[in-house]
């Protein structure tokens, strides 16, 4: 028996003892993530770990952080405990706090199908730390390495690769047959994906189709990924089209987003277009949204437009967002106008907002001056504010000025308020000043009154005194009272004395209160000796 048949025999008998040990220890994680009946811990558990699966580490962690918070009893605790050490290692946190954070798993569940990959990341981590003087872990790995037979396993299977041929296939492919660990398979599809193999890419095209654990196949889908042969390609297409799971489906359009292949772009639209599955469509457009082509640009805009579903719509805006497209405009401005779904409206006017050019603002003016929906207005009028400048400026004054609609001329007034700095506040004053609501005038002189701070005083003083709408003085005086200046003091006092409305002279006198400053005080003294002596006390 010639050298490489002793090894490979020898591989193959300790794979097969760990792959029993292992079966007796599987957890949930090696069941299918089914649809249809499914507790509530088990839905959200695979929603956490279809996070984990995209790589999306910190909404994972969140999710996993909530799942083990509200679920501690659920079959799935440990599965979610381990991924949370795993996202927590992806995220780049602190070797040592990741390092006990496994030390803690395997001591929580040492029995666990876990366990051994989370020993091996151990001993990677600790090898590190070593290498960075921290030499205390070096006893801790030499303990591990000492019973860590997965190790052993796993650092054969790997130079079994570097053998290369195809007994090195064969033997890997016996071995995938033999065991009973997700875990394990899954190690295995990743080193088939490695090898150059027609054997090993049929071997992979297998377990995408009959593996039952998400993560070996989502391990056999990027090795037939990597390839980027048009057989691959044709087989990736076929699993979107054919397959019966929806995950594997939507791993295989994930797999061919990340080709990043020009080609695959009237594949990806059509697909998102006219796929049934709600969230396949959707995996359809982040595909496209992950290539920065020109071309994905004018596939997703075509679906901006196109798709019947709102949900398809709305995540092609988010994507034509994230690129900042000045050929987006048009559709967007299309959506704003046309579109059946509110949100979608709203969406859409947003994103114009977000482009942030003057052909954006230009559709902002027009989207305000041809809206039929009073909401649509107001969000226009929000937009424009945040664009601000002097042309935005002159559209809220005159909007806030002249709309017929109460809550549309408010809007105005606060889109203002945003749109202008504090060293300009005072163009807000010829709204108080001349709107024809009084819930209008009210916000201006507020929002005045909060950019102006103290120095409000000196501006509203003469306003009070002028001003002949008897509610409109005690928003005045209300305003002054909450300056806390001195300032406010003459005007109050005046008011207090002369105001020919009791209603009003009250309101002041209640101001100075507000104030309160050993000025006004003395003010409200002064007010007193003269009722007193007045008389009026009595």
């Amino acid at each position: 028996m010639s050298i490489q048949k002793t090894v490979l025999g020898w591989i193959t008998c300790l794979a097969l003892l760990l792959g029993s040990a292992a079966a007796a220890a599987r957890g949930p994680v090696d069941q299918p993530l089914k649809g249809g009946e499914q507790t509530e811990d088990a839905r959200k558990y695979q929603a956490a770990y279809l996070l984990v699966l995209e790589e999306k580490w910190e909404e994972a962690g969140k999710a996993l952080d909530e799942f083990i918070r509200v679920y501690p009893k659920s079959p799935w605790i440990i599965d979610a405990r381990y991924w949370k050490c795993y996202v927590l290692d992806n995220l780049d946190e602190d070797a040592e706090d990741v390092f006990n954070g496994y030390q803690e798993f395997v001591k929580a569940y040492p029995s666990s199908e876990w366990s051994d990959d989370a020993r091996a990341r151990m001993i990677r981590i600790g090898r590190r730390l070593v290498e960075r003087g921290r030499t205390r872990y070096e006893a801790i790995i030499k303990a591990m390495e000492k019973s860590g037979d997965d190790e052993v396993t796993l650092a054969a299977l790997y130079a079994l690769r570097e053998s290369g041929g195809e007994s090195a296939v064969q033997t890997m492919i016996e071995l995938y047959d033999q065991s009973k660990s997700a875990r394990f398979r899954a190690r295995i599809a990743e080193i088939l994906g490695d090898i150059d193999s027609p054997k090993a890419f049929q071997k992979l095209t297998e377990i995408v189709s009959k593996d039952s654990a998400p993560e070996v196949r989502r391990k056999a889908l990027e090795g037939i990924a990597e390839k980027e042969t048009p057989e691959s390609v044709r087989i990736l297409k076929d699993i979107v089209q054919k397959e019966p799971s929806l995950e594997t489906r939507r791993m295989a359009l994930d797999a061919l987003g990340e080709m990043n292949d020009p080609a695959l772009i009237p594949f990806l639209k059509q697909t998102a277009l006219t796929e049934q599955n709600q969230d396949l469509a959707m995996a359809a457009v982040g595909s496209l949204g992950g290539m920065k082509s020109m071309e994905a640009a004018a596939a997703i805009r075509q679906i901006l437009t196109e798709a019947q579903s709102a949900r398809i719509r709305q995540r092609a805006i988010e994507y034509m967002l994230e690129r900042k497209d000045p050929p987006s405009l048009g559709a967007f401005r299309s959506l704003a106008f046309n579109d059946p779904d509110e949100d979608i409206r709203s969406s859409a006017l947003s994103a114009i907002g977000e482009l942030k050019s003057k052909e954006a603002f230009a559709v902002l003016k027009e989207i305000y001056a041809g809206a039929k929906a009073m909401e649509m207005k107001r969000q226009a009028l929000m937009t424009i504010g945040e664009f601000g400048g002097e042309e935005a400026e002159k559209i809220l004054t005159s909007a806030a000025l002249s709309e017929t609609d109460e809550e549309l001329a408010r809007s105005a007034v606060e889109a203002l308020s945003e749109a202008v700095k504090d060293d300009r506040a005072e163009i807000l004053l010829p709204i108080f000043r001349n709107a024809k609501f009084a819930e209008v005038r009210t916000a201006a002189l507020a929002n005045f009154a909060e950019k102006k701070g103290k120095a409000t005083a000196r501006t509203l003083g003469p306003l009070l005194k002028d001003e002949k709408d008897s509610e409109m003085r005690k928003v005045v005086i209300e305003v002054l009272g909450d300056t806390r200046s001195d300032e406010a003091i003459p005007f109050l006092l005046e008011t207090a004395k002369n105001d020919p409305l009791v209603e009003v002279r009250t309101a002041a006198v209640e101001a100075l209160g507000s104030l309160g400053t050993p000025k006004a005080r003395e003010a409200l003294m002064e007010i007193l000796k003269k009722k007193t002596a007045d008389g009026l006390d009595r």
